[in-house]
This record gives structure tokens, C-alpha cells and sequence, in this order.
């Protein structure tokens, strides 16, 4: 079986013989197999072993590791030299680790995992036998690329942390062991009193009375004043330093504090000390949410040009752009393969070709007879092998590049001289249906084009479109698509059967879809759209399908055949992907640090609120209830507060503040011109414009003046309103009286206070009160403003 032995090339070219490892090392040999005892699956018992024989197989190989190699082939109890190995075991794991990964003869996750498995023996040899040398309780094999919690590193830090032993100098010895107690009582005590110790370094470089108290009382000195007042202050003023020097995020700098207030606090409660009195409910430490980001503060070469909302828009663009490109590249490699697939006679063809084409046909046919049978790619362990002679041949033909390019199949042949494994077997998979990458990127274009987070896109069912009208389709997750098809009576799921929509039968299952939208009684994370047949992502929908159909045939999870989106992988046969971009996408754009659908989802929203241009609006975009999630969560960039706090302040000015001329014949609204039109649009997208008195056409230069002459029946009229308004107050849509109602009270609320400053008083109250003997008498009703319907 030499695909066989070149799936397991790794083993037989980087590990240690089994008869070696027996050999040379009996003692490691009989403990490894104590360990795996304990392990019932007789494959992964396998695979510990197989960790450990690849580790060993580089210490024979590296002559820098001799001591160690030397040690293991016959260790005892009472070694000196065991404690003296522990940091060249730990480098010996290590560079085990990066031989594999870096060998291509394994895959990384598979690297990872032989690294892991070899760290989890060694590090149990160490504890429970008393002879190897000990391990860590966390050993990364990978360096991950961590900033900390520095919010910038341009800025200067003000000071740092005071170290434990100039904290000893400073406050005595009695104190440095209470605080060595505190840090190996608590979890990840060394981290809990970082904020104490950027606390002392702010005392020492910024001293004040607080501070010289809280310094004395914490020596032990005895009639020294210091309260929980002042413990609080001194908190304060360090957490106020940090905050300004902008060298960390608000987030951080308030954990670092309250992690200090939970230190003194424990020093408090201490028998035996005079340590002052503070308890943590002196000081509240609200949340402060992280500042959002977005695909602009990622550093994308193509869009360094840019800048601000230009930028973010650019950065969107290139993911949906980079993602489509990969999703057209896999479809056409996929749709070339089908003769392929199809298999049959290629006498027909030219000679090099015809050898390429039966090559590859006989690996796919083997493959997908497996997968039928029994999930599983022929080459794994569970898999069913057929042809196998035939099939071994075939694959060493594949291994040539030259073989799939004959083949014309050159779209994702990778650029060497000879294909791996692993490279043969994605190659393979290309053929057969989506794989993660194609899913993945087809996911990426849905997002950019939509907005949903990754929970919802995953949750879209097999069949993807609930309807088709004339130019557009309805899309859904699971959820909602269940309370909708049991909202639709007969008569619409009948509708629901035809191919196209149109006329009644379109008004007919819209309404039922806009009904079960206002009823959210489906779940807080589903989601549902209006997707047109020319959008990016009804492409991407529509391009992937053809490669979700085969894969139903390999597998008979009902949860995998109810989502639409699933891919086929050598090892996990048939499954939904849910693993992060950056695992997926490993050059290009799409692998930028950082890249999540949670970012993308950010970036989308943030424009789109430059759209509908408020945040109550862009709640119906974002499938939300409220905004109190949009606001800290996704809108919380200096851009976006600035930009609504600008709108905001304009808004209450032109609405509260009215400038007007002297209050003789009629009341005006006189803005600039420019003041104007920026009102103008505000009111027109936030849907008050009618309520102003503002046409709802396209916007003019310089909109005429509003006018309000303060006769009887106009003020009598304005007061029908302003009751009309507290009548419906209770009964009106939360949504509706947000758009509608509250910008129009202010607008009253503005008039009649002009109309009072302007010694009117006397008039209102002579005509309020008439109106509402009128009313009770029933000469009179009330102007209805129709606030209990949902504004669209």
C-alpha cells in the first residue's frame, strides 16, 4: 500500500524505529506504556507513542541534545542530572515541534497535535514517576503574537510597574511576605498585582498627602490617619495617570485598579496587621467597552492610501473582492474536474493527457466509493480501500504537477516540483466538493454583503432561498424560517412552491414575512434578509451550490444535511465549518491577523450607519431589539462618536434651540443655509420630515424658512397636537415615537416657549383651557398621529 506509506511518511522519515525505541530506551518504553494503559482507544494509544518516537528521533538526530538523549536511555531516581535537563526538555519539545511543521511531511494542525501529545507524556513522566525531568503546567509550541495590553505602542509609557524587590525596600519585609502569600494563594497572582505595583510606581513618581498616608499605613506605622476616603483617592489618581498618558486601553487601566482595590482589601482582613481599613464597594468600576474595531485598523497594503471612512469602505471591498476571487477559483477548478468525476474511457485524448486523466479518475473514484461507504476519505483508518494497486500507481503520477496541468486543472495546482500528501489529497477534494477553503470564502462574501455575524450564516438551512419575487429572494436562518412557514397559512405555503412570486401572490408572503418580523418570536440571534439577485452574495450562494449537493451522499448527520453550508475534509469527513478565517487562509489578504466575521460584521454596520443615519435605524439592519448592544459594542470608534454626537448636538439645537426674528406676525426658523440643508437630510433619513413641515424631495440649497403665525386657531391647533401626543404617549410603538413623536414635541415644546418668552402665556393658557371643555363636552376630538404602527 504505498499511499498508505506515504500518508505516514512523517513517521517512517522523523521518528525513532519501534524496535529502537524498545532497544535503546526499555525503561521510557515500559512508562509510556503505563501511560497509554490508561487510554481505552487502541488508535490513540497509537498516536502517544508514535509523539514520543518522533521526539526521540530528533534527539538522535541533533547532536546538541546528546545529554538528554543520554539521560532517557537509562534514567534513575536520585539523578542530579534530571533537574539540570528540565530547560533542554523543553527546548528538545519545542524543536520537535517546528521539525514537523517545518518537514511537510504532516499538516500543521497534525504537527500540533504530535507536539502536544509528546509535551502531555512527558510532562505525566515527570510528575508521577520521580525520574524524568519535570515540565510547566502551560508549554506553548507556537510564539503567538501577542501586544499585550498596550492600547498604543507610539506613546510613551508614564512609568512602569515597580518591581517586587524595590516594593520590599520601600515598605519592609513583613509586608513583601504578605504579599508573596497573596500572589501564590491567588490565581494568576503575579498578574493580580500588576495594578499594585503600577499603583506604587504612580505614588513614588506623583506623592501627595493621600499617597504619603497610604504609604505610612502600609509600613505598619502607627498613628497614621489613612481611611477607606483615602485608599480610594490615591486609586483614583493612579487610575486617572494611566488613563491619560493613552498607553493602554480604558479597559485595562480600570482592571488594573480594581485589581488593586481586591489586594487591599485581602491585606485588610489579615489577622495580625495594621494594615487600613478598604473594601471594594468604595469604588465602582463600571464597564468600560473596548474601543470597536474595524477592517480599517487592520494594515492592509492595498488600502494604506486611504484613509477614514474611505479606508473602511476600500477594506470591506478588498475582503468581499479577495474571497470571491478564491470562491470562482475553486467552482472553476471544480466544474473542469467533472469529465473527471463522470470517469469512462479518455482513448479519445492524446496520450500524456489520457495517462493524467485516468490517474486522477481512478483517485476520485476511489475516494468517493469510500466516502459512500463509510464517511471516511479511503486513506484513513476507518476508510475502505478499493483498486488500492491501481490506486497507489495513480498517486505517484499525482504527485507531479505537470499531471493535473495536462489535466487542465491548473486553476489550484500549487507552484513546486513535487506535491506532498497533503497537497494531493486537498487537490482531490477540489474535485469532489466544497472544501473549508471554499466554504469559508463564500461565507466571507455573504458577510461583507450582509452584516450577520458567522452563527447566523452557518444556521442558513439547505434550502437556502424561502422565495423568489422579481429581482430578489428571501434568505433565513433556520429559526426564523420554521416560525414563518408556521405563520403562513395553506394558502401562502402553497404560494411558497411557486419558482417566481409576483403580483398578489409576492404581496400575499411578504406581508405573512414582515409580520413574523414584527413578532420576534424567533430567536435573538437569528436573522433574515431581502437578498437581490444582484448582489455579490446571492452570487456567492450561487456559485457554491453545485458543490453542496455531492456531499450529501457521505454523510448521514441530519444536522449536517439540514445547514447549507459544508465541506469536505481528508480527516473529518463531512462536516459544517466553524473554524476562524486565519486557520483557513494562510497568504494574501485574507490571512491579515486579526480578520474575523466579528470584525467584518463591524466594519458593515459602521457603514451602514452612514446610510440610514441613525442608530435606531440601524438596529433593523443589525437584527437587534435595541441599541444598547450597538452603541458600546459596535459604534464605540473616535469616528463614529464623533460623527453622532455632531448630529446629535445639531439636532437638539435645531429642534430645541429655535433662532427666530422678533415675534410680531409670524414665527421663522432662520438657519444658515448650510445649517439648513444638513437639517433638512437629517430630518428627511431619521423620518420626521413631514412632521417638520419639510417636502420629502431630493435636497434643495438653501429650504425656505419654516413659518408660524400665532393666531388663535394655529395655537389652539398646536396645543390638539401636544395633547394628541400625550394621549398616544402610552399605546404608541417604542420605534415610532422614537422617529415621529419625540422630534415633533420638541418642535412644540420650542414654539411655546418662543410664544411664552414673547408674552404670550395668557393666550395659551385661554386656549388650552378652552380646548379642553371643548373636548370633554365632545364638540372637538383629537387629531390622531397613527404612532401604533411600525414605521418601515
Amino acid at each position: 500500500m504505498e499511499a498508505a506509506k506515504e500518508r505516514f511518511a512523517g513517521a517512517n522519515a522523523l521518528a525513532l524505529t519501534a524496535e529502537a525505541f524498545e532497544l535503546d530506551y526499555p525503561r521510557l518504553a515500559s512508562d509510556v506504556e503505563r501511560y497509554t494503559s490508561f487510554i481505552p482507544n487502541k488508535n490513540k494509544k497509537t498516536k502517544y507513542v508514535l509523539a514520543i518516537r518522533l521526539f526521540l528521533g530528533l534527539i538522535v538526530a541533533e547532536e546538541k541534545f546528546h545529554r538528554l538523549r543520554e539521560y532517557l536511555t537509562n534514567p534513575g531516581k536520585g539523578d542530579s542530572r534530571r533537574q539540570e535537563l528540565e530547560e533542554i526538555l523543553q527546548i528538545a519539545l519545542k524543536a520537535s515541534y517546528d521539525r514537523l511543521a517545518g518537514s511537510g511531511l504532516y499538516s500543521p494542525a497534525i504537527a500540533t497535535e504530535h507536539g502536544r501529545s509528546a509535551i502531555a507524556v512527558m510532562r505525566w513522566l515527570g510528575k508521577n514517576t520521580g525520574i524524568y525531568p519535570e515540565l510547566p503546567r502551560f508549554m506553548a509550541l507556537k510564539a503567538h503574537n501577542n501586544k499585550g495590553p498596550r492600547k498604543n505602542v507610539g506613546v510613551d509609557m508614564p512609568f512602569r510597574p515597580m518591581p517586587l524587590e524595590e516594593i520590599r525596600a520601600v515598605l519592609g519585609d513583613v509586608f513583601f511576605e504578605d504579599l508573596k502569600s497573596y500572589i501564590a494563594a491567588t490565581v494568576r497572582g503575579a498578574q493580580k498585582v500588576i495594578g499594585f505595583r503600577y499603583l506604587m510606581s504612580c505614588v513614588k513618581l506623583n506623592p501627595s498627602s493621600h499617597s504619603e498616608a497610604l504609604l505610612a499605613a502600609l509600613m505598619g506605622r502607627s498613628n497614621v490617619v489613612c481611611d477607606a476616603t483615602t485608599v480610594k483617592s490615591v486609586i483614583d489618581e493612579c487610575e486617572g495617570a494611566l488613563a491619560r498618558s493613552a498607553a493602554w486601553s480604558p479597559a485595562t487601566c480600570t482592571g488594573w485598579m480594581r485589581d488593586a482595590g481586591f489586594f487591599l482589601e485581602h491585606l485588610a482582613d489579615l489577622p495580625g496587621r495594621s494594615y487600613p481599613y478598604y473594601s471594594r464597594r468604595h469604588k465602582k468600576f463600571k464597564f468600560v467597552p473596548p474601543e470597536s474595531r474595524t477592517l480599517a485598523d487592520i494594515d492592509f497594503a492595498e488600502t494604506r492610501k486611504f484613509a477614514g471612512v474611505a479606508k473602511l469602505r476600500a477594506s470591506l471591498d478588498l475582503v468581499r473582492d479577495t474571497a470571491m476571487e478564491i470562491l470562482q477559483k475553486q467552482v472553476t477548478f471544480f466544474n473542469a474536474a467533472a469529465p473527471l468525476r463522470k470517469g469512462g474511457s479518455f482513448k479519445n485524448l492524446p496520450v500524456g493527457k489520457r495517462k493524467s486523466c485516468a490517474a486522477i479518475s481512478a483517485v476520485l473514484a476511489a475516494e468517493v466509493r469510500s466516502r459512500e461507504l463509510t464517511g471516511q476519505s479511503q486513506f484513513s483508518k476507518n476508510g475502505v480501500r478499493a483498486n488500492a494497486r491501481k490506486v497507489d500507481e495513480a498517486m505517484k503520477v499525482l504527485a507531479n504537477p505537470s499531471t493535473w496541468l495536462e489535466a487542465g486543472l491548473e486553476t489550484l495546482v500549487p507552484d513546486a516540483q513535487k506535491l506532498d500528501f497533503q497537497q494531493i489529497m486537498t487537490l482531490v477534494l477540489s474535485c469532489i466538493g466544497a472544501t473549508r477553503s471554499t466554504v469559508v470564502a463564500a461565507k466571507l462574501v455573504f458577510c461583507c454583503e450582509t452584516g450577520w455575524n458567522r452563527q447566523p450564516i452557518d444556521d442558513i438551512p439547505t434550502q437556502v432561498y424561502q422565495f423568489r419575487l422579481t429581482g430578489e429572494v428571501g434568505v433565513a436562518t433556520a429559526s426564523f424560517v420554521s416560525v414563518f412557514k408556521n405563520r403562513a397559512g395553506h394558502f401562502v405555503q402553497a404560494l411558497l412552491e411557486h419558482p417566481q412570486l409576483v403580483g398578489g401572490r409576492a404581496m400575499e408572503v411578504v406581508a405573512t414575512w414582515e409580520e413574523v418580523e414584527r413578532e420576534k418570536s424567533w430567536g435573538s440571534f437569528d436573522q433574515r434578509c431581502m437578498l437581490s439577485d444582484t448582489s455579490p452574495a446571492y452570487t456567492a450562494i450561487e456559485l457554491v451550490r453545485p458543490l453542496m449537493k455531492p456531499l450529501d451522499a457521505f454523510t448521514k448527520d441530519s444536522r449536517v444535511h439540514g445547514q447549507f453550508f459544508k465541506s469536505v475534509s481528508l480527516s473529518g469527513g463531512i462536516s459544517n465549518v466553524r473554524r476562524e478565517v486565519a486557520s483557513i487562509f494562510k497568504h494574501g489578504p485574507l490571512a491579515a491577523p486579526g480578520l474575523t466575521f466579528g470584525l467584518i460584521r463591524k466594519s458593515y454596520l459602521q457603514l451602514m450607519l452612514r446610510v440610514v443615519g441613525s442608530v435606531e435605524s440601524l438596529r433593523v439592519h443589525a437584527g437587534h431589539s435595541g441599541t444598547s448592544v450597538l452603541l458600546p459594542h459596535y459604534l464605540n470608534s473616535v469616528e463614529v462618536r464623533r460623527e453622532l454626537e455632531q448630529s446629535t448636538r445639531f439636532f437638539q439645537n435645531a429642534v430645541q434651540a429655535l433662532v427666530t426674528e422678533e415675534v410680531g406676525g409670524s414665527l421663522k426658523l432662520l438657519m444658515p443655509d448650510v445649517d439648513h440643508e444638513w437639517f433638512y437630510n437629517l430630518a428627511r433619513i431619521s423620518g420626521v420630515a413631514s412632521a417638520v413641515g419639510y417636502g420629502v424631495s431630493t435636497p434643495v440649497a438653501g429650504p425656505p424658512a419654516l413659518c408660524f403665525t400665532p393666531s388663535d386657531e394655529n395655537v389652539r391647533a398646536l396645543l390638539a397636537l401636544e395633547m394628541s401626543l400625550d394621549a398616544e404617549e402610552k399605546i404608541a410603538d417604542p420605534r415610532r415615537w422614537a422617529l415621529v413623536a419625540a422630534p415633533l414635541r420638541g418642535f412644540i415644546t420650542a414654539i411655546l416657549s418662543k410664544l411664552k418668552t414673547a408674552s404670550m402665556s395668557g393666550l395659551i393658557k385661554r386656549l388650552r383651557a378652552e380646548l379642553k371643555i371643548d373636548l370633554d363636552r365632545g364638540a372637538v376630538v383629537l387629531p390622531s398621529l397613527n404612532l401604533v404602527g411600525v414605521v418601515k
